[in-house]
């Protein structure tokens, strides 16, 4: 029975870890609004952008499948999605957003 209770103890930590995203910010002081979607097991990063300016937004993923990082340009009071990879299991996942605003060109 202790030995039930023990791989048990452990276990759910992991269970609970299952399909989550641990994902930094760094979005340069701009107004943006950053939601994972669906909250609990994201295959998904909406980003609001509720600046007056047009931003570009790099995210750099790790786990399976996690491929080259993803960009995406969004402008003034528009929404971008970018879709985060990997298999949804029980693997973690984490991700690094950066956002700044974009430099127009000359």
């Amino acid at each position: 029975m202790r030995h039930i209770l023990l791989v048990a103890s452990i276990m759910v930590p992991v269970f609970a870890m299952a399909g989550k995203l641990d994902l930094k910010q760094d979005l340069s002081g701009l107004d943006l609004a950053v939601v994972m979607v669906p909250a609990d097991n994201p295959d998904a990063i909406k980003i609001t952008n509720n600046t007056a300016k047009v931003v570009a937004c790099n995210g750099d993923f790790t786990g399976p499948d996690a491929g080259a990082p993803r960009t995406v340009t969004i402008q003034p009071g528009k929404s971008a999605t970018v879709r985060v990879p990997g298999t949804y299991g029980d693997t973690p996942r984490s991700a690094e957003l950066k956002c700044a605003e974009k430099a127009s060109k000359k």
